[in-house]
């Protein structure tokens, strides 16, 4: 298998609205994502999509809250593993896509990720170690 998804994204304007509707409609585990991570805000929930007893099945994600002066008011992504965020976005960008958010470092020793439109227009985000 190449570059596995490491973890999806759901967002709208009413995050505590959607954190409610997938948990009761998939039974999925949402909790404040500052629980374990204290800087990050307590509208971004951490989603584990298995409930016990299957905890290592499934991808795990997150539901927050998109700001007003965002220009979408919804969105779903997928985010790929990759051992360079730099050389990947060049070869996006060779073959049709775009690069819609350049490499990021995120707290707490938690990585880099960076986002791209394909060539139809789809959000994807890449994620390295």
């Amino acid at each position: 298998m190449g570059n596995p998804v490491l973890f999806f994204e759901i967002a709208g304007k009413n995050g505590e609205m959607l954190r409610d509707f997938y948990r009761d409609l998939f039974d999925w585990t949402i909790l404040p994502f500052g629980w374990s991570i204290p800087h990050f805000p307590n509208d971004i929930f951490a989603i584990d999509p298995t409930p016990p007893p299957l905890p290592d099945k499934g991808i795990k994600g997150h539901i927050y809250p998109l700001s007003d002066d965002m220009e979408i008011d919804h969105r779903v992504s997928i985010f790929i593993q990759v051992d360079d965020l730099q050389s990947t976005l060049e070869e996006i960008e060779n073959n049709g896509g775009k690069t819609l958010v350049t490499p990021q470092v995120l707290p707490d020793g938690m990585g880099s990720i960076a986002m791209f439109l394909d060539p139809s227009g789809n959000v994807v985000g890449l994620h390295q170690n």
